[in-house]
């Protein structure tokens, strides 16, 4: 199973390798770039509103949003596994355990936003999107059963403050989320219990959650060539049949363009992340997580940010005391107007 996890990954990194080579000769669309850096990013900057402070363009994170006022679309697709889910064998009267088993879960994600700059300092967005977690044998199929969670965004975003380097926004993010679980082992617990199929038994939970969160976003770049993101954010969410409780967000990012690198000058940039919340965005009944982000991105094009973002993450559920690590690999499109 972990051979088929690494084998995917380096199956979608060569992938990105390849559409980069592809479209590597869109730098020679304009001839001598090398030698114009400054005139060519003033003109990205002024037509197509990219996220450009001192001629660095910022690579888009998933874990570490940017601060930029600017008009796009974007699509987020990905999957990735739970490895070494610690599963148990529960005698169905008592509840006691009488085995640990393992097993793995695998993850799929999707995300469609839009955001659109009213002007130069404010601008809202709008975004839909899914996620679906299966486990990958009988074990945690009955343990974690299957669900699947549909959800809604709505932000708004004012800039605070910019010189020719910092930029410093504030934005406002809220989330709702359907939840759904089919749950064997809840089910057959439940008649086992009650001596019998009612009426009121059925093998789906549902519940509705929201999430709303004021952050402080910000981006600086000393050099052409590297670039930092940092937010902070408090507000209040829920998960998955539990009360509305805080949450604290606070997270940085460092990224490099290897364009403006005189010995490279290559169109590619990398981004590494991590972000921290006291409580779980994604409905799960988790606390104190870290997540951790790696990008590769194309940097080479006027009209889009393309690239692979993998996140680590270490889960510890608050109900079962369970510890799981989740990896999941995303493919992100942003197509700036």
């Amino acid at each position: 199973m972990k051979t088929n996890l690494h084998f995917r990954y380096l199956i979608l990194y060569l992938a990105s390798l390849c559409f980069v080579l592809l479209n590597s000769n869109l730098s020679a669309q304009t001839e001598g770039i090398n030698n114009q850096k400054d005139s060519v990013t003033s003109n990205l900057r002024s037509e197509k509103q990219l996220p450009i402070l001192n001629n660095f363009r910022f690579i888009p994170s998933q874990v570490v949003y940017d601060p930029f006022i600017n008009t796009y679309i974007k699509l987020n697709v990905g999957s990735g596994t739970a490895l070494d889910l610690t599963s148990y064998r529960k005698d169905w009267n008592t509840g006691e355990i009488e085995d640990t088993l393992s097993g793995d879960l695998t993850y799929i994600s999707g995300e469609l936003q839009f955001q659109l700059a009213v002007n130069d300092w404010l601008a809202f967005n709008l975004g839909a999107g899914g996620t679906g977690r299966l486990g990958t044998n009988t074990y945690t199929i009955l343990t974690s059963g299957i669900s699947y969670t549909t959800f809604l965004t709505l932000g708004g975003k004012a800039k605070i403050w910019e010189n020719d380097k910092m930029v410093l926004s504030t934005t406002l993010d809220f989330k709702y989320q359907s939840i759904y679980l089919y749950s064997i082992y809840d089910f057959v617990k439940e008649v086992v219990e009650t001596g019998g199929i009612d009426s009121t038994s059925s093998m789906l939970e549902k519940d509705n959650v929201s999430q709303t969160i004021l952050n402080l976003n910000y981006a600086y770049a000393p050099t052409d060539w590297c670039g930092i993101l940092a937010i902070a954010g408090w507000g209040l969410g829920e998960a998955f049949e539990t009360k509305t409780r805080g949450n604290l967000r606070v997270g940085a990012a460092f990224s490099v363009d290897f364009d403006n690198v005189d010995f490279i000058e290559f169109p590619i940039g990398i981004l590494a992340s991590v972000r921290y919340n006291s409580f779980g965005e994604g409905g799960s009944n988790v606390s104190n997580i870290f997540t951790y982000g790696f990008k590769i991105a194309y940097t080479g094009h006027k009209d889009f940010d393309i690239g692979i973002e993998n996140t680590y993450q270490s889960l510890s559920y608050k109900a079962s005391d369970e510890k799981i690590k989740t990896i999941l690999s995303s493919f992100s499109l942003r197509y700036y107007f």
